[in-house]
């Protein structure tokens, strides 16, 4: 049993390195094609910060593309959640620790006023566990307490691997290929509202993401019916 638990500490503590070491190795051959920055422009300019929206099979990309921006991000509890804290901590960024089973409102409070204070934030709304591309109640909440706006944002690449047995079918980039990342509209969540109003503008946030996400795919497919790299 401690040899389970040594083995586990090992892993824990050498996979996030080594997934930098790759992550860093491809992305430096990939070209990087950003789609409708002005938004994060216009908030920089306003001294706005903001909560980047994206879904769970985008972790591995993003956690490159939006290195070293002192960002924070809410993770669980678990040992995945643990190699996400530690590999955000190698990009330069952040985590507040909690899942819906574990320390969750506490990570929630934590993140609500590190917000509140000026930094940026992340969240995959149809994380740790799914389903894939339904935006769950937590991202709405979040946006809507800290009085930040949730900007969405997607990346999808004109050569990848999609690990089909994962929940989210995440994927990497491969190496040489295009890496589109395309911004949504910042969308503020008001500061009050009914159960019903709750779920309208829930529905109506999923929405966007989808459709920037729709967005991205339509343009890395132009990439590749170009025969771009």
């Amino acid at each position: 049993m401690a040899s389970v638990s040594f083995k586990k500490k090992t892993a824990v503590f050498l996979i996030p390195y080594v997934f930098k070491l790759l992550i860093v190795t491809i992305e430096s051959t990939c070209r990087h094609k950003w789609i409708d920055k002005h938004h994060l422009d216009n908030l920089k300019s306003e001294n706005q910060n903001w909560i980047y929206a994206t879904w769970h099979n985008n972790t591995a990309i993003a956690s490159w593309i939006l290195r070293n921006q002192k960002m924070v991000a809410m993770v669980s509890s678990s040992t995945d959640g643990e190699f996400f804290s530690r590999i955000m901590n190698l990009m330069g960024n952040s985590t507040v620790r909690g899942s819906s089973t574990r320390g969750g409102a506490k990570a929630l409070l934590s993140l609500i006023k590190i917000l509140r204070n000026g930094q940026l934030g992340i969240i995959t709304p149809d994380g740790p566990r799914g389903p894939i591309f339904k935006l769950q109640s937590g991202s709405i909440s979040l946006a809507q307490k800290s009085g930040v706006p949730l900007v969405p944002l997607h990346l999808e690449a004109s050569r990848q691997w999609i690990f089909t047995k994962s929940w989210d079918k995440h994927k990497l980039p491969k190496p040489f290929s295009t890496i589109v990342i395309k911004v949504g509209e910042p969308y503020w969540v008001p500061s009050k509202l009914n159960e019903q109003e709750f779920e309208e503008v829930r529905i109506e946030f999923e929405k966007k993401m989808v459709e920037n996400q729709n967005e991205c795919q339509l343009l890395i497919d132009q990439i590749r019916n170009n025969n771009e790299v």
